[in-house]
């Protein structure tokens, strides 16, 4: 069962971002198949773990991008990714704490909020991006070239 169907609406016209994105969109899917199909604790855990820290170098990756090209909802941006990172861990927290249905929670928290910032927050930075002429390629150089701006 997928939880998230991938589909070209959730797509911002910038490849790498993108190909995150759809990366996203598998975790997810595949951490409620884990959970679906009644997999040991584990493994349900290591899955979480994977896309929690994918989140986290996304978020990183998207932010940098935004940054290179000069983007002036960068520092909101990066407070949604902190907060979400934040829930992220504390919603694993209390699944290594042995709260169960943590995992649960945190499907139906994710199916909407990711669908959600894609649409209406990530689609926007796609065009500045675009604009600055960054090609895939170059965005990990440009990522590097700054500073993380959340600290």
């Amino acid at each position: 069962m997928s939880l998230i169907r991938w589909q070209d609406s959730l797509m911002i016209g910038v490849a790498s971002v993108d190909s995150d994105h759809q990366v996203l969109v598998s975790l997810l899917n595949q951490l409620a198949e884990t959970r679906e199909e009644g997999q040991a604790r584990d493994v349900v855990g290591s899955v979480l773990n994977v896309m929690i820290e994918y989140a986290v170098d996304h978020f990183d990756h998207e932010e940098g991008a935004m940054a290179s090209c000069g983007h002036p909802g960068l520092a909101e941006h990066q407070q949604q990714h902190r907060r979400m990172i934040a829930r992220l861990q504390n919603f694993r927290q209390q699944y290594e704490d042995g709260r169960h249905t943590a995992v649960d929670e945190l499907l139906q928290f994710l199916k909407n909020w990711l669908v959600e910032h894609i649409i209406a927050e990530d689609t926007h930075s796609g065009p500045w991006v675009d604009g600055a002429g960054l090609y895939p390629e170059e965005l990990p150089q440009a990522v590097r070239a700054f500073p993380d701006q959340g600290s």
